[in-house]
């Protein structure tokens, strides 16, 4: 009797089976090593934006003039950390890390609805190792809620479009994002924009006006307006809130400087330094598959997810010109542009061999060579950058992990810091060292050590110096400026 072995095809493979899902939690985890490592290493400090970020989370409260502020859910995510944790570099910076890893999980969703998934994977080890968007994932500044809320706002909006499971939540969710986008800069301005482009296009505008939709989205149109109302009852209790939302203050009309800043963080081959960090803030090979992916998408404007590209992108371009530092919200668009340019590339070369598996298979290898070359350069750059680049360098401010090292739990200490480093210091005192205390000159009769940082003893006056005991002096790493912290206590000691 002979009996039949079937021969086992690659299909039957476990890793083979499960190798997306694999893919998926490889990449999550890299992301998160990554974003984590980046906040503490490299750069491993706080810029003086960082810093004014903190000042607002200070003054934080449950009033009505302590809520009205602008990205308030940064800030109050901040200070649950702050309160939870203490105040360290790890906590000052965990909010933005947080979002961070949330908006990547939802851009990884949103282009697996759009693409293949080998599309979006490679797609997304391109972008969780870019320099613009390891820099904004672990900057504490309220710059990574604009690649939060657009990612997110996309996502639900897809979802909801395509008629995916549970789709009252989405509808739910979309409708809560959009309306607490509005507590950040300029985002009402794109929300009425993707509006308006979604009324011209026939399928959105279907979904959103069609009478056999329309109770569907009561719900969720109700939760919007409350959300929204409570938005411009804060907005009409704050000139200063309503200012800071609208934005035009902070544009800036000056079109050939904006300009010149946006050429130096995308074109510029030489490495400069803008607002802490290193440009071109993209690589150039990152570039070319963009402007590939522009180019496919144009040619397929019609779709509704071209037509939601190139809206936010739209959108997204008439603001940097007025305002070269908001970057940010242009990540989402520019990064689904670079899965499309994959897309594309991929597509082109099986066209050329639409029956041949071997060339098929090495064209793949191809890309995926490409990919990995893009990803190893792009985090030696950014690494080596923020380590060694001594303009980069200087724009960190690392005083507070050296300071803590240095005070003693159970020691009363006075600090006398410059105005510009004031707020660190008044959230470790309020969090954690209790028994620091902060003077705003140099006391007379000294009970206790007094840390001087450098910036302060600059302007402190000689004569008050000089009755002093210097006892040591707190140093970082830096070649210049490395005298960070002057620890003086009585001369009598």
């Amino acid at each position: 009797m002979i009996i039949a072995v079937k021969k086992q095809q690659v299909t039957d493979i476990f890793v083979y089976k499960w190798r997306y899902f694999f893919g998926y939690i490889v990449l999550v985890l890299l992301y998160i090593g990554a974003v984590v490592t980046s906040a503490l290493y490299a750069p491993g400090g706080l810029t003086q934006s960082e810093i004014d970020a903190i000042k607002t989370t200070n003054d934080l409260s449950f009033s009505i003039d302590g809520l009205a502020v602008a990205n308030l859910p940064f800030h109050a995510l901040q200070l649950v950390f702050f309160k939870l944790f203490g105040v360290s570099l790890l906590t000052i910076k965990a909010p933005a890390i947080l979002l961070s890893i949330i908006s990547s999980i939802a851009i990884f969703f949103l282009l697996k609805r759009w693409f293949k998934p080998s599309v979006a994977i490679l797609s997304m080890l391109v972008m969780i190792t870019t320099a613009q968007f390891l820099f904004i994932g672990q900057s504490s500044t309220p710059a990574i809620l604009y690649v939060f809320y657009a990612a997110l706002i996309l996502l639900f909006a897809t979802l909801t479009l395509q008629k995916a499971k549970i789709t009252w939540l989405w509808r739910m969710l979309l409708a809560i994002t959009a309306a607490a986008s509005l507590l950040t800069p300029y985002f009402w301005y794109i929300n009425l924009g993707l509006l308006f482009v979604a009324l011209l296009h026939p399928h959105p505008r279907y979904y959103l006006i069609s009478r056999k939709y329309r109770r569907r989205w009561l719900i969720p149109f109700l939760l919007f307006c409350l959300a929204t109302g409570a938005v411009a009852y804060l907005c009409l209790k704050s000139d200063t809130l309503r200012s800071s939302l609208l934005g035009f203050g902070a544009l800036n009309f000056n079109i050939t400087s904006n300009l010149k800043v946006l050429f130096y963080s995308y074109l510029r081959i030489e490495p400069s330094v803008v607002d802490g960090q290193i440009t071109p803030i993209m690589d150039f090979s990152a570039l070319i598959l963009i402007f590939l992916g522009l180019a496919k998408s144009f040619q397929k404007r019609a779709s509704a997810r071209s037509s939601m590209i190139w809206s936010w992108l739209f959108l997204a371009l008439i603001l940097i010109i007025f305002d070269p530092q908001l970057t940010a919200i242009i990540i989402v668009p520019l990064f689904i542009l670079l899965a499309v340019g994959i897309e594309t590339l991929m597509n082109e070369w099986y066209k050329l061999f639409p029956k041949n598996p071997y060339a098929r298979g090495t064209g793949l290898v191809f890309i995926s060579a490409l990919i990995i070359v893009m990803v190893l350069g792009g985090s030696f750059r950014y690494v080596d950058g923020y380590q060694h680049y001594p303009l980069a360098a200087r724009e960190f401010n690392s005083d507070l992990s050296l300071l803590k090292k240095k005070l003693s739990a159970d020691k009363e200490a006075a600090l006398l810091v410059s105005e510009a480093e004031l707020p660190i210091y008044k959230a470790l005192i309020k969090h954690n060292a209790k028994n620091l205390h902060i003077v705003d000159s140099i006391p007379s009769g000294m009970h206790q050590p007094l840390y001087i940082s450098r910036a302060a003893r600059q302007n402190a006056p000689k004569a008050s110096l000089k009755k002093l005991y210097l006892s040591s002096i707190l140093v970082n790493s830096w070649s210049e400026n490395g005298d960070r912290f002057y620890l003086y206590t009585s001369s009598e000691k």
